[in-house]
């Protein structure tokens, strides 16, 4: 059970609801009786306004006709007495009667002040003189609201006295049962949830007060004793996710330095690698210069020695020898040929990349109008999609797509209606390009062997070649992130496919 908290003094400290409630009473009730004064004041106001045109009515139904016998006998006496009568009456401040006659002097007479006039009568006096009606003079009343303005403000403050102190008692009475079904509840609460730690057991919260009839203090006592069985519950289930964060924080920060770890071998690994990878390089760029100089240098003194046996020894030598000379010609040019081919297979894996955009179907008619200059009169149907745009280096491109389009040229010249097609397409969410022919095709029992370096498939007498162009194409597609593949059968023609920058081949 709550007891209860603070006191009366406590509601004018600063900031307090109850302060604030007593502020706007007061101000509202201040301005309710200052509009509802006004009404009053005016109200009054035309009542005494009222009185006094009344008041001025009477004078003329009560004086009027003894002033005109009066003034008419001019008995001046009469006639003061009846005008000090006049002034004597509430608010009229001055009475005159003014004889209207030709003379040079005529009948005036006065009683009281002309000062503060703001209300003006003037009555005619008449007599009847053989039985017409002859105006013989002038009453004039005059009266003043001096007095009037006098009520007003004493009543004014009177009034604003009474209500000042009447709602100020009625604030104060306000306040006082404010204080008692609300406030010092609310102070209570407040000093009873300032206690409130949830790692103790919460203790249900319960007012001194009567709870016969619920209001909406006992539903917020209820609401925070559910809110507080469920918090605390809550306040358990976080505990418990604590711990099995904190076990899931040492277990992952003992992974992360287990991955740390590994992280630092691999790149110490990766570092090692790079080193021999370099010293490969560093390796084949050597050996890359002794087959282009070192094996090249014999080759050319053979055929040297072979061309001074032709021309010098000709007529000595018989047809045997003569066909050993052609014979050691071919093998030299072959061992030039494998040379050439060997060094641009280097190429296609030591060069570093410059990767731009390309339009590979401009590459492909470039080299189909390069190769077939070579054979004029061959009949070849030469079909390329056009704008096919790859992001590449352009000199391995230019590799690639002159080795697949030399190795079509080569295996249809064999066909009368030779053709070849360059296209793309989409295949499995991946961009691939084909190139296809009609030529001899290839047994796909020998498909791995395709793309290994001086590895042929066709005899080497019917077809040219030491076997290096689809290795080569094979290590341009894999420099560029993707993968090449073919499809083929004896006599029905080959289709090649490539990808480029194939995530799944990297």
């Amino acid at each position: 059970m709550l007891k209860k908290n603070g006191t009366l003094s406590n509601i004018f400290s600063n900031k307090t609801i109850g302060r604030s409630l007593l502020l706007w009473i007061i101000l509202f009730s201040t301005v309710v009786t200052m509009l509802l004064s006004c009404l009053q004041l005016y109200i009054d106001y035309r009542l005494e306004l009222n009185t006094i045109n009344n008041r001025l009515s009477e004078v003329e139904s009560s004086y009027v006709s003894s002033l005109e016998s009066s003034l008419w006998n001019v008995d001046a006496d009469q006639i003061e007495r009846q005008l000090v009568g006049i002034i004597k009456l509430p608010d009229i401040t001055f009475a005159s009667v003014e004889e209207k006659n030709d003379i040079n002097q005529p009948v005036l007479i006065k009683a009281g002040q002309t000062q503060g006039a703001d209300i003006v009568r003037d009555y005619a006096l008449t007599y009847s003189v053989d039985g017409n009606l002859v105006e013989i003079g002038t009453l004039t009343v005059q009266a003043s609201l001096r007095d009037v303005y006098k009520r007003l403000v004493n009543k004014a403050i009177t009034i604003l006295f009474t209500q000042g102190i009447k709602t100020f008692l009625v604030s104060l009475f306000i306040l006082y049962i404010f204080h008692w079904l609300v406030t010092q509840h609310i102070v209570t609460i407040g000093n009873f949830l300032k206690n409130v730690d949830l790692k103790n057991q919460l203790e249900p919260m319960a007012l001194n007060r009567d709870k016969a009839n619920s209001d909406e203090l006992d539903y917020l006592v209820d609401t925070y004793n559910t809110m507080s069985v469920n918090l605390q519950s809550t306040y358990s289930e976080l505990q418990a996710v604590n711990l099995t964060l904190e076990e899931d924080i040492g277990a992952r920060k003992k992974a992360e330095a287990e991955v740390k770890k590994l992280n630092d071998e691999l790149e110490s690994r990766v570092a090692q690698r790079t080193a021999e990878l370099e010293a490969a390089n560093q390796e084949l760029g050597s050996f890359c210069y002794s087959v282009s100089h070192d094996l090249r240098a014999p080759l050319r003194r053979i055929e040297g020695f072979r061309r001074i046996l032709e021309s010098d020894y000709a007529s000595k030598l018989d047809d045997t020898a003569i066909h050993y000379l052609d014979r050691i010609e071919a093998g030299t040019s072959e061992m030039n040929t494998m040379i050439e081919s060997f060094l641009k297979l280097s190429k296609s894996t030591s060069v570093e990349l410059v990767v731009e955009k390309i339009n590979l179907s401009q590459l492909f008619k470039r080299a189909v109008l390069r190769l077939t200059e070579r054979d004029n009169d061959r009949n070849v149907s030469i079909d390329i999609q056009s704008d096919i745009y790859v992001n590449g280096d352009e000199r391995l491109l230019d590799l690639l797509v002159t080795n697949l389009v030399d190795n079509a040229l080569k295996y249809t010249r064999q066909e009368p209606d030779a053709s070849m097609i360059f296209s793309a397409s989409e295949l499995g969410g991946k961009t691939v390009y084909i190139v296809e022919d009609n030529g001899v095709g290839f047994n796909m029992d020998y498909a791995k062997k395709l793309f290994s370096p001086f590895t042929r498939l066709h005899q080497g007498d019917t077809f040219e070649g030491v076997g290096i162009g689809l290795a080569t194409v094979q290590r341009v597609v894999a420099r560029h992130g993707g993968h090449v593949w073919a499809e083929s059968s004896v006599d029905n023609g080959a289709k090649f496919f490539f990808t480029l920058w194939d995530k799944e081949a990297s």
